[in-house]
């Protein structure tokens, strides 16, 4: 019984050991885009790396879902969530839907 119950100890120990700082990160392959988000403690910002491109995008007003706008290389983005599907607008008019890569 000792034998079983050290490594499973072992292993629940280790597992604590992790900071746990990916637990809020999302990435979502959004047509040619490959788009990593993680999100701030409040909800209210959203950082994303959109094809190595860094950017914080805040929170607005949506009538469903969480929405954030901001803007990357001089291009306005908006990435919104609705349950578990995105959808990244860019420009205001080119809309691609994303799928979890």
């Amino acid at each position: 019984m000792k034998k079983i119950f050290l490594p499973g100890f072992m292993l629940i120990a280790l597992a604590a050991c992790g900071d746990g700082k990916d637990a809020d990160k999302v990435v979502r392959q959004c047509g040619d885009y490959v788009v990593e988000m993680d999100f701030s403690d409040d909800g209210e910002t959203l950082g994303a790396v959109i094809n190595g491109d860094a950017v914080t995008l805040g929170r607005v007003v949506a009538a469903s879902g969480a929405k954030y706008d901001g803007v990357v290389n001089d291009t306005p983005v908006t990435l919104w969530s609705k349950g578990d599907a995105w959808t990244m607008i860019l420009d205001g008019d080119m809309v691609i839907e994303c799928d979890a890569k």
